[in-house]
């Protein structure tokens, strides 16, 4: 074979080579990993290693909107800007880590006497509010046996679900999402 048909020869393969390439399947894009409340088997050992919550922290997600369940349930006052208290009402689970969530998450640490009393959900908040749940039944119902109210979340296939003002469709608790 001469050297020109060999190097003909050589370039066709690689061009066929590089064509079967561009036709092959693409691969199938993994599942983006999930990023939200979770658990498994019993609910005491929930939630000690969530993430933090704040205004600086998933401000606006529907582990915030669980948060707030929590704040709610408890009975939890906020101040407005005029320094009055107000309670947490159910209507204000939006998923919104505001002011008035900032300031109810202040009030339910000072009220439980917790060291981290600065409105930001850390692991100490996490971990005291773990204790006051229970399930789940064979629904995936779990309890948080609040102060004031008892509120009803969701656990299915180890992924928490919350309802936003605590009513309509059961919500993924994502942290990057609310809604």
């Amino acid at each position: 074979m001469s050297m020109r048909t060999r190097v003909v020869a050589t370039a066709t393969a690689v061009l066929l080579g590089a064509a079967g390439l561009a036709l092959a399947p693409a691969a199938t894009a993994a599942a983006p990993p999930y990023h939200g409340i979770d658990g498994g088997g019993g609910v005491t050992d929930d939630w000690q290693d969530e993430e933090n919550l704040g205004v600086d922290d998933y401000p606006t997600s529907n582990a915030t909107a669980l948060w707030e369940t929590v704040l709610w349930a408890d009975g939890a006052l906020y101040q407005d800007d005029d320094g009055d208290s107000h309670p947490f009402e159910k209507s204000r689970i939006d998923g919104s880590f505001g002011s008035e969530t900032e300031s109810a998450t202040q009030w339910w640490q000072e009220h439980f006497g917790l060291s981290d009393n600065d409105g930001v959900v850390t692991e100490q908040s996490w971990t005291f509010a773990q204790q006051r749940l229970t399930g789940p039944t064979s629904a995936g119902t779990v309890t948080y046996h609040g102060t004031a109210h008892n509120a009803t979340l969701k656990r299915v296939s180890n992924k928490y679900r919350v309802r936003i003002k605590g009513t309509g469709p059961w919500k993924i608790a994502y942290y990057d999402r609310v809604g």
